[in-house]
């Protein structure tokens, strides 16, 4: 037996050998600037309307520099492909990884692009999703990734701004309930670091050869409480803070966005449906008063 355990062995030793040689396909992360509203809400949603059944009459609005909108495939974050937006060129997200801040800084980014002046609202990126939600629905869900350059150097200062809002709440939260912000995935540079934070520094991280971000979240649930038999608004805002260098991105998976909860065993908040101090339409004027102009809209 131990002769015949040896043979096998061999064998699949050889196999193993001359699978190697094989040039097999690889996947490679793309990334493609789109600022088509139509494109990335088709992305975004569904090819099966009864994943966003209770929902209609869609709009969505695009609002900062073109150069920070895109469409992605390939990734190496778990969401395979749809929607992305970035505080810098979106294309530049894509890798290698050249350049880590390492824990402190002052340090070097090969991610950061100013879209405008410093500190202001040139790198403030939005995409504003409204829809009619009739009483058999109740809940809104995707899953996304959110990273930045900024990690892990400037973790604990005041760093560039995250927010998935709807209907005037920020429903942006990590898995134990805090909502997604850099000082919450590290505390600071030496820690203690959220478990949700994948930390990807030139050639050790996990997809240092895929993206310069310095780190990156692991894909993450968004679920939020609808207002029924109501115009319903989701703003998703990315924003540089104090000066537009060290960009943050955010990737939206495709086909996710929708009533039905896209993964298996999905947590029930048992959150009820907020009653915001403003009325979803006068959040969307004041938000939108304070963002700037709307440079695309689309209706489906």
């Amino acid at each position: 037996m131990k002769k015949n355990y040896q043979v096998i062995s061999s064998l699949i030793l050889s196999l193993t050998g001359s699978l190697a040689l094989v040039n097999l396909p690889v996947l490679a992360f793309d990334i493609v600037q789109n600022n088509n509203p139509n494109s990335l809400l088709n992305a975004f949603l569904s090819n099966d309307p009864n994943n966003y059944k209770g929902l209609s009459n869609f709009n969505i609005n695009l609002i900062g520099d073109a150069r920070a909108f895109g469409t992605f495939s390939d990734d190496p974050f778990g969401l395979g492909s749809a929607v992305a937006l970035s505080t810098g060129r979106v294309t530049d997200l894509k890798g290698p990884n050249t350049v880590d801040g390492g824990f402190f800084p002052p340090s070097g980014a090969d991610l950061s692009t100013d879209l405008g002046l410093p500190g202001v609202t040139g790198d403030s990126i939005s995409m504003i999703v409204s829809f009619d939600v009739d009483k058999t629905v109740d809940q809104l869900y995707f899953q996304y990734v959110f990273g930045s350059e900024e990690l892990l150097e400037y973790a604990g200062q005041y760093n560039d701004s995250f927010s998935l809002v709807l209907n005037g709440i920020n429903y942006a939260k990590l898995s134990n309930g805090d909502a997604v912000t850099i000082n919450n995935l590290a505390v600071s540079p030496l820690g203690p670091y959220s478990p949700d934070l994948i930390y990807n520094p030139v050639g050790t991280g996990p997809a240092s050869s895929e993206t310069k971000l310095d780190g990156y979240t692991k894909p993450l649930l968004y679920q939020a409480p609808l207002i029924q038999d109501a115009r319903n608004y989701l703003i998703i805002n990315i924003q540089d803070a104090t000066d537009g260098q060290y960009d943050s991105g955010l990737f939206l998976k495709a086909g996710t966005l929708g009533t039905v909860c896209p993964i298996a065993n999905c947590p029930d908040t048992g959150v009820s449906v907020p009653e915001p101090s403003l009325s979803p339409v006068s959040y969307l004027i004041s938000m939108l008063s304070f963002i700037g102009l709307i440079i695309a809209k689309k209706t489906l």
